[in-house]
């Protein structure tokens, strides 16, 4: 399936762009090739928006100040001390769509040091004397869901995103409800239908564009809230 794209401020210009002639015609050749069976997203790409400046100064990358020599004892501190103990290291990488786990393997309280200096953007927590977990965030889509991640609504209006089709029911996570009616009456004919089916999102841009265009339908307010919260 075709990428469905969008382009700068949708959500501003939707309804004077109904408004006009332009509209009105792309309406009707959008109505047609939903009826023909031909993918919507690529045709419809050309009215909607993928710049999100907001999203972007919400979601992207902070500077982070260096590891103190402190904080660096105090988590070894929390470690067995025995110097010939190794410690394992479990890597969870938290994506703005999954989570991946990794073992790092063990080693011992010197490569350990030089680990947490090195990453001071990772999160480190001591779940056991001979284990070290450490968080890293990623601000983009993880590859299972470059792969597999859908984003569609369920028969109560929730926007959700899903692993694989959204038949199978594999829910990461629901945005929020939107009204249903507004939405259909709103969107080209056929639109709706497409996101019941799942719309593929394959990179953060997709992902965002996706949210963001139908935040307007949301019941509980705009997506903002969950672009802040990590989606």
């Amino acid at each position: 399936m075709n990428t469905f794209k969008f382009r700068k401020q949708f959500k501003r210009r939707w309804r004077r762009w109904k408004r006009t002639a332009w509209m009105t015609a792309s309406l009707v050749v959008i109505t047609i090739l939903a009826y023909s069976g031909l993918s919507i997203s690529s045709h419809i790409q050309r009215l909607l928006t993928t710049n999100f400046g907001e999203a972007a100064a919400v979601m992207g990358p902070v500077s982070v100040e260096e590891r103190s020599e402190e904080e660096v004892q105090t988590i070894l501190a929390k470690l067995s001390s025995e110097p010939d103990r190794l410690t394992s290291v479990v890597l969870e990488t938290h994506y703005i769509c999954g989570v991946e786990t990794e073992r790092l393997g063990k080693m011992a309280l010197p490569q350990l040091k030089i680990l947490l200096q090195q990453h001071p953007e990772w999160d480190a927590e001591v779940v056991a004397s001979d284990t070290l977990q450490i968080k890293e965030h990623v601000d983009d889509l993880s590859p299972l869901c470059k792969e597999q991640a859908y984003i569609s609504v369920d028969g109560v209006g929730n926007l959700k995103l899903y692993e694989g089709r959204p038949a199978e029911e594999k829910v990461i996570r629901t945005f929020f409800q939107m009204d249903v009616g507004s939405l259909e009456s709103s969107l080209p004919e056929g639109v709706l239908e497409q996101l019941q089916q799942g719309i593929r999102v394959q990179d953060k841009d997709e992902y965002n564009s996706v949210i963001s265009t139908f935040s307007d339908y949301a019941i509980d307010g705009p997506h903002k809230e969950e672009l802040q919260n990590g989606g």
